[in-house]
């Protein structure tokens, strides 16, 4: 029975040791290539930093004790995961969303503050210590929660690219789930310390899947595209002005909108501008007018105002300049027609 129990323990520390080495590998090449990935990678490199360094030291403490002061340490790190995953979230969703880098490190203050005063927070498994290891589980809860709530409201605007939102959706949903294992351990509800440990392995080997059936999502994004002058940076500055001048004046409303008018009014050729949205946004201008115009459709579908109008006139004030380009984007983009949309919001 004790050789049984010492190898069940090898086990353990193996497959737990997986999540970490492959999380630390990931995390590493995001930083190490930082420069020419997108912003987002940055954040995404964070998450998986401090969940292998949490995970690293209840694999290091469930065989040698730990000082408390050491153990908070590492449940302070637990405090960046949360604004990581905020930020990811919208700089992978939006890569044009512009942030003060202010407004991003106050939200690492709280883990700052947690790690700095580490010395005087008890972890010897009181109600207090207790109440301090809920609120660090609640608190990536909350912005988990908040991610999704936010990716749901630009879900419905349906200007994000498809396989990013899917990957975002499985991302938080994971990690949601991630978090609530977590809490059910830390409370005893499952009586199994290690876990978190095991669940992380295999949420991180799921990503690393994932990375390489989705190679888009950490591809090293090229300073220049062949025969352009235009960089990455340039390229989402472009699209952060392309994004203002839809949203502020509707420039997609124009039925006779082409890529060479629009370029024009940003001041560029009609190249560059296909650059910026397919290297930023992963489609064609094509495509990302039409996710404006339909969005555009689908909101007037909705007004009491419009219940009368028939679809093509729908279809008109919304930018389209014919039914039939109408009706096959509609159905393309929303997977359903115009009048099974109006109808589906009647009922």
């Amino acid at each position: 029975m004790e050789t049984n129990a010492q190898l069940f323990k090898h086990i353990e520390l193996l497959i737990g040791s997986i999540g970490v080495m492959l999380s630390l590998f990931f995390a590493s090449f995001l930083i190490l290539t930082h420069k020419k990935q997108p912003k987002a990678n940055l954040f995404l490199a964070i998450y998986l930093l401090a969940f292998s360094l949490r995970i690293s030291k209840s694999l290091f403490f469930n065989y040698f004790p730990i000082d408390p002061v050491i153990r908070n340490i590492f449940l302070g790190v637990l405090l960046t995961i949360g604004p990581s995953i905020w930020f990811y979230t919208k700089y992978l969703a939006k890569p044009s969303i512009s942030i003060k880098r202010s407004k991003i490190l106050i939200h690492y203050v709280p883990a700052l503050l947690y790690i700095l005063f580490c010395w005087a927070i008890p972890n010897d498994g009181s109600i207090t210590a207790q109440f301090f290891y809920t609120f660090l589980i609640l608190h990536m809860a909350v912005y988990i929660v908040t991610s999704l709530i936010w990716l749901f409201r630009q879900t419905k605007a349906a200007i994000i690219n498809e396989s990013i939102k899917k990957w975002l959706y499985y991302f938080l949903g994971v990690t949601l789930f991630m978090v609530i294992i977590y809490f059910m351990i830390s409370n005893n509800i499952i009586p199994y310390y290690l876990g978190t440990a095991f669940l992380f392995s295999v949420v991180i080997i799921f990503f690393g899947i994932w990375a390489l059936k989705n190679p888009f999502l950490f591809q090293i994004n090229q300073e220049k595209y062949s025969n352009s002058s235009l960089s990455y940076e340039e390229s989402v500055r472009t699209v952060e002005q392309l994004d203002t001048l839809m949203e502020g004046e509707k420039l997609f409303l124009e039925p006779d909108l082409t890529i060479a008018k629009t370029s024009a009014r940003l001041g560029i050729s009609p190249k560059q501008l296909s650059q910026a949205i397919n290297q930023v946004y992963k489609k064609n201008y094509s495509h990302y007018i039409a996710k404006y115009r339909v969005a555009e459709a689908k909101r007037l579908l909705g007004l009491a105002e419009y219940a009368n109008y028939k679809i093509s006139a729908i279809a008109y004030d919304s930018g389209f300049n014919s039914i039939s380009s109408f009706n096959t984007t509609f159905k393309k983009l929303t997977q359903i027609t115009a009048i099974e949309y109006r109808q589906s919001l009647l009922s």
